[in-house]
């Protein structure tokens, strides 16, 4: 079979225009346009409403290539476009071959008839994805909620998001190759695991062939590692499409398991086809051997939601995951890498690839299963009612069966979720009564839900990936409905949409929670990466253009009233609405964690942006990590010290994710704010596996006299016979009422292979201490901790290259600078 990549001499223009430009392939028509110069930086200022015209224009893309002898040769031939953005005619030698409709397909054309020796063109016409559905739409008998774009199989978040721009482009988003082959060839190669223990596992590899010829074949499966041979068949192929099954047993499997809990062990195999003893096609694939159940059953408090592992239930421990870019082309295996990187660092086991982006990159994939981290996978649908016609079915239909093929195999795919909060919205949003609907129209438009998410969708899992579940919609109940917090899965917006308190976050605990979350400013870094110094208020054109949510900046200053002092400093401003999200979405996280077995699963939102905005993302668009990300990491350590206080009552949980029990000792110390020692105790006992357990348990009023609260905090820490694995403080009262000291930092900086150690030291208590370097390579170990008066910690900043002066470009700020009068004091010495 020979393969080639036709990604040079593309040329684009707009459509009707006589100027042809140098395109890239894979790209998009704003990434083009952009590295042209044709357009600013849609991302820099409010640039993004200048860059609207695009969407409304067609574009077309053109490329020759050559065509060698060899190719020509062969019996079949054929154009594949991984990805075309969406709307498009192709047209090889200027004959129509394809005219595409969907942004999630893949698209396969014959062209053996049409490709001739030499030199070949291919032409693209993307018509535009605004234009070309509005005669359908208004012609509707009725609007459907989301807009016209639900009649478009394309990425929803591209529309616009409330954290996200409305940048609806088009383009070859995927590599697009020629292929040849003569008489057969792979087209999928399934594994489906019928059983595992200790001993062995028993396993099927399933290929689909394509065959030009009827003859005998012989298909063989290779353990590519061990270089030895699993299973080998005899089959007679006929004419067009083939299924052949290979049984093969793996004796002794090493098991795949989630980060955390044990390697995540690969197999990698080679699957091969024979015609006459001559190898005409190969296939590779990655497997896992492993067990994974979605468990629902009925308890007395409701239904249970839990993912069991291997006989083991798993606590999930998470994020909500978005495109990496509004100009998909532009995210690079490095950002792939990075972004699962920052995932594992952060003591991460899932990620949710939520249903209004795409059906990710394999690279994603392959990252997930390499690293222990499942992916709960939904379906391309989001916050919308979609059309009932049998074309726009089929459509969906040919989509859903190509990605649940395509990533069937992945053994970090754990769950197929038809969509996101449409159930929730239909019966919690008043969509029915917002659109005026009769009843006819209502009962239409829910049977076609049906249709869709309870029969179209779950009949493709059960037809190509019957091993593993589906879940019609995520909520399975809107937080309107009661049973939302004792049956499936739960989105908990009342904190933020609903401005409730975040307290409310020990109450409102469901099964397991998918979504809940808060909003932030990203690092000042970010901010001066799209505007200057004239924009830098809250309320300022260029600010409110990269915040998405309509009362976002009035919602963050009106949690931040409640608990910090509000500063006019914009930096400082900044700064505190990262400190108020962490300690939010932390504040959830351990609520969750401290419910196991209730609850058995935290996914925030969200983990990344597709561009630099005030959102709930943890990490920032330039790959920086927020206050969030740090609280994150520590708030799902595999053994959790979590205290909480409650009605007047402090309860302190020691949570273990472990599979083995361990010796634990807790410690507990109440400070003052200048190291004095109020009072201590020590606890030992077993930290179970697999448990959340109260270990303390006390009236404040016993601990804390009135009048220390403001200057007093509790350190819990627990620790085995590894060192400290957890700590964890607890205050008394809100920080805006903290008598915080005036803080002396020292510091010392030393040289290490990977960067620099960073050792401080302070007096008093410095809290939220935030390290700040402008250096976009670099990365701290750990920031906006608390630090202890007297204690001494060492933070790590990675970073390749050596900075000068790096002593002098540190900034040290705490929570007391936000205080009228109270200065953090450094003293400073390298070494």
């Amino acid at each position: 079979m020979l393969y080639m990549e036709i990604s040079k001499n593309w040329r684009f223009r707009k459509a009707g225009s006589e100027e042809w430009l140098p395109a890239s392939v894979p790209g998009c028509v704003h990434a083009d346009l952009l590295d042209r110069g044709r357009i600013e930086d849609p991302f820099y200022g409010d640039n993004e409403k200048r860059v609207q015209w695009i969407e409304y224009e067609d574009w077309e893309y053109r490329a020759t290539f050559d065509v060698s002898r060899e190719f020509m040769k062969k019996k079949n031939a054929e154009i594949l476009f991984e990805g075309l953005d969406t709307y498009a005619d192709v047209y090889l030698n200027d004959e129509l071959v394809l005219s595409s409709n969907n942004m999630f397909c893949k698209w396969d054309i014959e062209c053996s008839d049409i490709l001739k020796h030499g030199k070949n063109t291919l032409e693209v016409y993307f018509h535009s994805p605004v234009k070309r559905v509005e005669a359908a739409w208004d012609s509707m008998e009725y609007r459907l909620p989301g807009g016209p774009r639900v009649l478009t199989r394309k990425a929803a978040y591209q529309y616009g998001w409330d954290w996200g721009p409305r940048f609806p482009t088009v383009g070859i988003w995927r590599p697009a190759y020629l292929r040849a082959w003569d008489q057969a060839k792979i087209n999928n190669l399934q594994i489906v695991q019928h059983s595992g223990s200790d001993e062995k596992a028993e396993l099927s590899a399933i290929f689909e062939i394509e065959s030009s010829i009827d003859d005998r074949v012989t298909l063989s499966l290779f353990d590519m590692d061990g270089n030895r041979l699993l299973g080998r068949t005899e089959a007679a192929l006929r004419l067009g499409e083939n299924s052949v099954t290979v049984d093969f047993v793996i004796k002794n499997p090493l098991l795949w398991w989630t980060n955390g809990l044990g390697e995540a062990h690969l197999y990698n195999l080679l699957g091969e086809l024979r015609v006459e003893n001559n190898v005409v096609s190969r296939i590779s694939e990655r497997i896992g051997v492993r067990t994974l159940e979605l468990v629902t059953d009925k308890d007395s408090a409701g239904e249970q939601f839990y993912f069991e592992l291997n006989g083991i239930p798993l606590f999930i421990k998470g994020a909500n995951y978005v495109p990496q870019d509004n100009f998909l082309p532009r995210v690079t295996s490095a950002h792939y890498e990075k972004l699962i990187r920052n995932a594992v660092d952060a003591n991460m086991n899932m990620l949710r690839v939520w249903g209004g982006g795409i059906y990710e990159n394999d690279i994603l994939y392959d990252l997930c299963d390499e690293n222990g981290i499942l992916v709960w996978q939904d379906f391309m649908f989001a916050n919308a009612m979609y059309p009932d016609d049998s074309l726009f079915l089929e459509n969906v239909e040919r989509e859903a069966a190509q990605n649940v093929i395509r990533l069937r195999n992945h053994p970090s795919l754990a769950l197929w979720c038809g969509n996101n909060e449409i159930d929730e919205a239909w019966h919690n949003w008043g969509w029915p009564d917002q659109f005026g609907y009769s009843a006819e129209d209502s009962s239409r438009i829910w049977n076609n839900y049906k249709q869709l998410f309870h029969t179209l969708l779950p009949g493709i899992v059960g037809e190509y990936d019957n091993r593993r579940p589906y879940w019609p919609s995520s909520p399975q109940y809107g937080r309107g409905d009661e049973r939302s917090l004792y049956e499936g899965d739960s989105h908990y917006w009342g904190v933020w949409h609903d401005a409730e308190p975040y307290e409310i976050f020990k109450e409102k605990i469901g099964r397991f929670m998918s979504e809940y979350g808060f909003q932030s400013f990203p690092r000042f870094e970010t901010l001066e990466s799209f505007s200057r110094p004239e924009n830098w208020e809250m309320d300022s054109e260029v600010m409110l253009s990269h915040q998405k949510h309509p009362r976002g900046n009035q919602l963050i200053r009106m949690y931040m009233e409640r608990d910090y002092n509000i500063t006019d400093d914009f930096d400082e401003f900044v700064y505190l609405s990262q400190v108020l999200q962490a300690e939010v979405v932390k504040t959830g996280i351990e609520a969750h964690r401290r419910a196991r077995p209730y609850c058995m699963g935290t996914l925030y939102w969200q983990l990344n942006d597709c561009w630099p905005a005030i959102s709930w993302s943890s990490v920032g668009y330039s790959g920086r990590w927020k206050a969030l990300h740090y609280y994150v990491k520590k708030a799902y350590n595999d053994i959790l010290v979590s205290p909480t206080v409650d009605n007047g009552v402090l309860r302190i949980f020691v949570i273990s994710d472990r599979l083995i029990p361990v010796n634990g000792i807790l410690k507990l110390e109440l400070l003052d704010f200048s190291g004095e020692k109020l009072w201590q105790r020590s606890i030992e006992s077993i930290i179970q596996p697999n448990t959340s357990k109260l270990w303390f348990e006390e009236k404040v009023e016993t601990l804390v006299e009135d009048e220390e609260k403001r200057s007093a905090v509790l350190v819990a820490e627990v620790g085995t016979e590894e060192g400290q694995m957890s700590r964890n403080l607890q205050y008394f009262v809100p920080p805006k009422d903290l008598n915080l000291p005036k803080a002396t930092i020292a510091r010392k900086i030393k040289r290490y292979k990977d960067g620099y150690v960073i050792t401080l030291t302070s007096d008093k208590l410095a809290k939220n201490l935030f390290l700040r370097l402008d250096d976009p390579e670099g990365h701290f170990s750990d920031n906006y901790f608390d630090l202890l008066p007297g204690e001494t910690v060492e933070v790590l900043f990675k970073v390749k290259k050596r900075i000068r002066n790096l002593d002098e470009k540190l900034r040290i700020t705490s929570l007391a600078d936000t205080f009228d009068g109270s200065v953090t004091t450094l003293s400073r010495s390298a070494y």
